[in-house]
């Protein structure tokens, strides 16, 4: 079957617009970039699947490309979360819906050394969806962040058994934040104390704020060696660089009913009986909570990854993978209004995180390949900032898959991943003041746990 590479372009580019924000593996990363490579928990860097994913995996192994290569592929995301609540003994779940993460690559080997190939994936994103009535809705209730990686690259042979690689990728991203606003933290006008000097009980909603960027876009680069080492022993490696995105977008405020009377004699002077609802109101019209511009800049953590891939026998090959996340470089995210009154740190203190991957290959048939893997991941946030926004902790991961070869130069995989994350301590609320998160916030237990099906595609010529 021959392989149209303008058709192929032109899935790519469709592809792109329905991209959705991926349920993430540690921090807010997403790793199942092809249906190969996910059955094998990703442990791929020096034996990477021949679907043309290692334009992610290890940008060196497309050096030796026969011809053209194209892959389409989908991962669904079937994720399922919920908070137990200290103070109120009562469970409530994630309202996320399933995901689909789609994934697609093409490569061209224009000579026994020399090939290229281009890929589009999507390595960070989260998006976490909780009822409103939560009682984490002022940290977030509703919020994103998705990231789409364009990646052209090149790959040489530069002897029989050592290639490299090196692709360019251009990110792009939009963040959206949605959380509700505690009357009882903010100031009295004119008075000089808090609500909550006055009484407004905590937790108390009167606003929503809706934080929504444009797209932006930022460059940056990945990687690769690849080494045989022997007929059976490889080593790979790899880096993607950090990209930092700045965002520029918009702050909206909507109004929220407290239902809440004011008694007579009050501070500020006004009838027994008139509603708060009508005392704050002037802060959504001339006050700061108006629309407005609003800026914020997040750095997207780079990654190195290195493993090893050994064939114990002819069809059984099996694979270790070893890979740091510079999480540490998403410390703080500052937001930046108009209004300058509004600025806000968000501290998230990250720490660099490690990840073990391991896979095996077996060749059942000549039509059949049985896949498998295990994936341990260290926790990127520290206790005092597991939140709503992203709930993520230690997880455990397993994965299975199959191939089908469906005739020659056409092939069909599919693979299965269950993420299983340790039960974790968290919070609800933000810090008093500009003081920082203590472990001392954390009021509940956070549980997350998800399904991953993917389904890819592969023709070659």
């Amino acid at each position: 079957m021959d392989l149209n590479p303008s058709a192929l372009c032109l899935m790519l580019l469709l592809l792109v617009p329905v991209l959705p924000e991926a349920a993430h593996a540690q921090g807010f990363a997403f790793y199942q970039h092809g249906a190969c490579a996910m059955a094998r928990g990703g442990a791929t860097v020096a034996a990477p699947c021949q679907d043309g994913s290692a334009v992610f995996y290890n940008p060196a192994a497309l050096a030796g490309l026969d011809g053209w290569s194209g892959s389409v592929g989908a991962v669904g995301v079937f994720s399922r979360g919920d908070f137990t609540s200290d103070r109120t003994r009562s469970t409530v779940e994630m309202d996320n819906d399933p995901r689909i993460a789609p994934h697609l690559y093409l490569g061209y080997g224009i000579d026994e050394r020399l090939a290229v190939g281009l890929g589009i994936y999507a390595p960070y994103g989260f998006g976490t969806r909780w009822p409103s009535d939560f009682e984490g809705a002022f940290v977030s209730f509703d919020s994103s962040l998705e990231a789409l990686f364009v990646q052209p690259t090149i790959a040489y042979r530069l002897t029989d058994r050592i290639s490299l690689g090196v692709g360019l990728t251009v990110a792009t991203s939009q963040v959206e934040l949605n959380r509700h606003l505690d009357l009882s933290r903010q100031a009295v006008p004119g008075v000089g104390v808090s609500w909550a000097q006055l009484g407004i009980p905590p937790r108390t909603a009167f606003a929503e704020a809706s934080l929504a960027s444009d797209r932006a876009t930022g460059i940056g680069g990945h990687v690769g060696l690849h080494a045989q080492w022997s007929d059976r022993l490889r080593f790979g490696a790899r880096f993607l660089t950090p990209v930092t995105l700045d965002y520029e977008g918009t702050a909206s405020f909507t109004q929220l009913e407290t239902g809440i009377t004011l008694p007579s004699q009050n501070p500020i002077g006004v009838p027994g009986g008139t509603p708060l609802d009508a005392v704050v109101s002037g802060v959504f019209s001339d006050g700061p909570l108006v629309r407005q511009a609003l800026t914020t800049q997040v750095t997207l953590p780079a990654q190195l990854a290195v493993g090893l891939g050994f064939e114990t026998r002819p069809g059984l090959t099996l694979t270790l993978d070893y890979q740091w996340v510079n999480w540490s470089t998403f410390d703080a995210v500052e937001l930046e209004f108009e209004r300058a009154s509004l600025n806000q740190t968000l501290t998230q203190d990250y720490r660099d995180a490690s990840v073990i991957r391991a896979g095996a290959e077996y060749e059942l048939a000549d039509a059949w390949t049985l896949r498998g893997g295990y994936v341990y991941n260290q926790a990127a946030s520290p206790p005092e900032n597991v939140t709503p926004l992203v709930p993520e902790g230690e997880r455990n991961h397993l994965t299975a898959g199959l191939g089908w070869e469906v005739s020659p130069g056409i092939h069909l995989e599919g693979g299965y991943h269950y993420l299983m994350q340790n039960d974790r301590r968290g919070r609800t609320v933000e810090p008093p003041g500009t003081g920082p998160a203590t472990v001392d916030l954390n009021d509940g237990l956070y549980t997350v746990s998800a399904h991953l099906i993917g389904f890819t595609l592969s023709v070659t010529r």
